[in-house]
């Protein structure tokens, strides 16, 4: 074992292999610390158990050996045993005194003058000899007047007790003289020792010298005589079985254990350890590529450790890469802000040169009204450019959560097609709608405002790559998988294979004859991917080049048991411009933004209704509350001081049934439903639609 340290202990393996042996050591003097433990207390549990059985078999010895005194002693304070020993009746005495023998199994009585003279005896065959007490035995008890002794007889060894005969008037025996001398005998025979073999619960001989104590505990107990005189023992054990075998053999156990540990730790760490440390030196060093190789062969933890270091590879060429991608990413970045700046620019380019356009004079009817259209094409893709945006950020942001309500689907999917119908429809694209052939109009949940979104996207995309042909939207209801399946289908150009991958990459934008790279940022199916995905569904295409794309998604199937009536068309809510409201009704508009506030006082105008103007949330509750003749409030969302959601709850809270529109520069679902939630009548999102906004006064004005 020394040729262990012959290694420097600088190396890691060495100090792992002393480590080890330091704390084998330890281990194994601990071990023998608590063997020795064991053995000293072993040793004090058995003393201390000899102790008390020691003490437990003399107590018994003694309180068996007391009740014969006793017996002796009730028996010599007797008037008529005094008349005996003068009498020497032998009737009364077998009468009285001899029953004794039986009654308390004694092998022999006798009744002494004090001179040592045999009066008369009683015993059993056991005892053969007719006197054995000797003279000096008598004169002790003349003198003591009671006594316990042994002697040893031709018989065999017995213990007498003794006792001096007194009258019944002297029950002490301390008052008269002894009228002569009683004893009674046990013979220490096998019967006697089975009887105390009861009583100790042990096994009983006499003390022969060369006893061996094994599992045992054990006392002797001296035999005396009347002059003190030690004449045998008794040799008294009793089964001993607190063992500490189990111990013993754990800590042996331990023991072996530790040094075998040792030794397999040490093979094994030469063939685990120092080969793989070796290894591990050679790819920190030197960047060692076989290195790594031989270490991924090597079974445990180390082969890991190979792939770790094979991982840490790949990631630096990584890093090299994303580095190099990082830099493309700023590039990106760059062209990116270029291109939000020319989606931005274009749309403003018109809206900005067209406006300047009408300024002229001269300019005809119907070149105003071109204009007009022009400037309102523009602007609404100007509003879809940042929506489109926006959109995406809360997308990336995870700021969306589907709102799950339930509808009608039939209808839902009808009043597309029937918008698309009349708006797309023409002599070149012919617009169908594959109805599914079980009509019944079945309410689902779902984000009926996000499915829309989707549908439409894909619709858009569909109308705007096609110039001849068709464009087909199909539904269908799968119960057995749970599933709405949707698919809108062109034969327009399709799309490349090379562009394939990235259809549904943001920012892409697909270009082709007759169709203007600038409309739109290219977001459309990313957005409606996130939709599909957001929904729980899966979205796909197929696309062949010259004939067409067909796009199909899913969603799951969620039936609910509300039944929902069927939405009044907008358009229902319009009401002839014409009809003259009066000068007695009194709209309130809250807006901050002056060229804002000038637009809906000019809408407003054929109306001929008198409309007042309110800063910001504080003037418009302000007003409210000292003005009755208010009719209708026009309500921003955004002011300063107070918002409209605080001035709409301040409103409510002293006039409950004013009509209050929220007008609101966000038309995202989040925000619907917030203005929906609070309490608002209706609302009205801008850009301001002239049409809508009159249909919308016109509607809550009329009595």
């Amino acid at each position: 074992m020394l040729s262990i340290f012959k290694p420097k202990i600088s190396s890691t393996y060495t100090k792992v292999i002393t480590l080890l042996t330091i704390v084998s050591g330890g281990l194994l003097f601990l071990v023998i610390g608590l063997y020795c433990y064991m053995r000293l207390q072993e040793r004090e549990i058995f003393k201390s158990s000899n102790d008390i059985y020691n003490n437990e078999v003399s107590t018994l010895l003694k309180l068996n050996s007391e009740s014969f005194t006793s017996i002796s002693m009730d028996v010599t304070y007797w008037d008529e045993f005094v008349d005996f020993t003068q009498t020497r009746d032998l009737d009364w005495f077998n009468t009285s005194i001899a029953s004794v023998l039986d009654a308390y199994k004694l092998e022999y009585i006798g009744v002494y003058t004090n001179d040592g003279e045999l009066i008369t005896k009683v015993s059993t065959t056991k005892i053969k000899t007719k006197t054995f007490i000797p003279q000096d035995a008598i004169d002790k008890l003349v003198h003591k007047r009671v006594d316990n002794f042994y002697l040893k007889t031709p018989d065999g060894i017995v213990e007498v007790f003794g006792a001096t005969i007194h009258p019944s008037d002297d029950p002490f025996k301390n008052k008269t003289e002894p009228a002569g001398c009683f004893f009674m005998v046990r013979l220490l025979d096998n019967e006697y020792f089975a009887d105390i073999e009861k009583i100790t619960t042990s096994n009983i001989k006499f003390y022969e010298g060369n006893e061996k104590a094994e599992k045992t505990v054990f006392t002797t107990i001296p035999l005396r005589d009347y002059n003190n005189e030690l004449i045998s023992s008794l040799y008294f054990k009793r089964a001993y079985n607190i063992d500490f075998w189990i111990t013993k053999f754990v800590l042996m156990v331990m023991v072996f254990a530790i040094i075998i540990s040792w030794f397999v730790y040490y093979i094994y760490a030469n063939k685990w350890s120092r080969l793989p440390l070796t290894f591990i030196k050679r790819i920190l060093k030197d960047g060692d590529e076989s290195a790594i190789s031989s270490l991924k062969g090597i079974k445990g933890e180390f082969r890991y450790i190979g792939k770790l270091f094979e991982e840490n590879k790949r990631q630096t060429k990584e890093i090299e890469k994303a580095k190099l991608k990082a830099e493309e990413s700023d590039r990106l970045k760059s062209a990116f802000l270029m291109n939000l700046s020319h989606e931005i620019r274009t749309p403003m380019n018109a809206i900005l040169g067209f406006s300047d356009l009408l300024s002229n004079p001269n300019l005809s009817t119907e070149e105003k009204r071109n204009y007009i259209k022009v400037i309102q094409s523009s602007g609404k893709n100007l509003i879809e450019i940042i929506d489109d945006l926006v959109e995406m950020s809360k997308i990336d942001s995870e700021l969306i959560k589907p709102n799950l309500q339930p509808f009608c689907l039939n209808d839902f999917i009808l009043n597309i097609a029937n918008t698309y119908k009349t708006l797309y429809g023409n002599e070149d694209v012919q617009f169908v709608f594959n109805e599914p052939s079980l009509k019944e109009n079945i309410t689902i949940i779902s984000d009926q405002t996000k499915l829309s979104e989707i549908i439409t996207n894909l619709l858009n995309n569909a109308f705007k790559f096609t110039k001849q042909g068709k464009v087909i939207l199909s539904y269908f209801i799968n119960e057995e998988e749970g599933k709405i399946n949707f698919s809108v289908k062109d034969t327009g150009m399709g799309i490349p294979k090379d562009f394939q991958e990235n259809i549904f990459k943001r920012f892409t934008k697909l270009s082709s004859e007759n169709i203007s790279g600038n409309e739109g940022l290219g977001l459309g199916l990313a957005i409606s991917k996130a939709y599909v995905e957001l929904l729980g569904g899966k979205i796909n295409f197929e696309s062949e080049q010259n004939k067409g794309t067909t796009f199909y998604f899913s969603i799951p199937l969620k039936i609910s048991s509300e039944k929902i009536a069927t939405a009044t068309d907008e358009s229902d809510l319009e009401v002839k411009i014409q009809r003259n409201l009066g000068n007695e009704e009194v709209v309130l508009v809250a807006e901050d933004d002056n060229i804002n506030y000038l637009l809906i006082e000019k809408i407003l105008k054929p109306l001929e209704c008198k409309v007042i103007r309110a800063k910001d949330g504080v003037e418009a509750v302000a007003i409210c509350k000292e003005n009755d003749e208010i009719d209708l409030v026009l309500m921003d969302i955004r002011m300063p001081n107070m918002d409209g959601y605080e001035a709409f709850v301040k409103i409510r809270e002293f006039n409950k049934a004013i009509p209050i529109i929220a007008q609101t520069s966000y038309s995202f679902e989040e925000e619907l439903n917030k203005i929906k939630s609070l309490g608002f009548t209706d609302f009205i999102s801008k850009p301001i639609q002239k049409n809508k906004l009159h249909a919308m006064v016109l509607n809550y004005l009329k009595k």
